[in-house]
């Protein structure tokens, strides 16, 4: 063979290695949390269950929240607080660049709150979701209204499937407030949750 088809060969060839696209693992459906699945420390980051929806370039994830809120009856008084369950959609665009995290108008503080509604806004959130290694990673960095989006804590989600089906997710969250001559900083908190499909 000749040098200059050699060449040709190679040249031929590399699109059909480097155009391969990841093969990505299918997270679509309704997961509950395995009992005793949650080890290292703190809860489970996206509750006991959750529905996660996938198309080729975004994933959403619905989790259900708590929601606490209060209003004044039209006669003036004392506030009458209320808890709600609603879900928590969040749609991620995996493609690796920063976007603004987007909550529906559901959500106290998003929307328009109903009259007489006392409720806080929630801080604003930029995350970079993209898969590597079959594995789906959302990076997020919470930032405060108060201090020119000063980032005040980081989340790292790691998304894998096992071979028995089941889905693990390790979360790794960081404070970002350094205090001076204050309290010492309080270290990283890991959990990792195992979840299996709900039939």
């Amino acid at each position: 063979m000749t040098k200059l088809a050699a060449v040709i060969g190679v040249l031929v060839l590399a699109p059909a290695v480097f155009g391969q696209t990841q093969e990505r693992p299918n997270y679509s459906g309704i997961w509950t949390l395995v009992e005793g699945g949650t080890k290292l420390t703190g809860r489970p980051l996206l509750g006991n269950r959750f529905k996660l929806s996938q198309s080729p370039t975004t994933v959403t994830i619905e989790t259900t929240i708590t929601v606490l809120s209060g209003s004044r009856p039209p006669g003036g008084g004392a506030i009458v607080s209320e808890s709600n369950e609603i879900p928590l959609p969040i749609e991620y665009i995996c493609d690796g660049a920063e976007h603004d995290e987007v909550l529906p108008s559901s959500v106290p503080g998003v929307g328009v709150p109903p009259l007489g509604a006392v409720g806080s806004s929630p801080p604003p959130t930029t995350y970079r979701a993209t898969w590597m290694n079959g594995q789906l990673i959302i990076l997020k960095h919470t930032k405060s209204r108060n201090e020119n989006n000063a980032i005040i804590g980081v989340t790292r989600l790691a998304l894998s499937l096992e071979a028995d089906g089941s889905l693990v997710v390790d979360a790794l969250l960081i404070a970002m407030r350094p205090k001076p001559n204050g309290p010492k900083q309080e270290p990283p908190v890991s959990v990792r949750s195992v979840y299996k499909k709900a039939q």
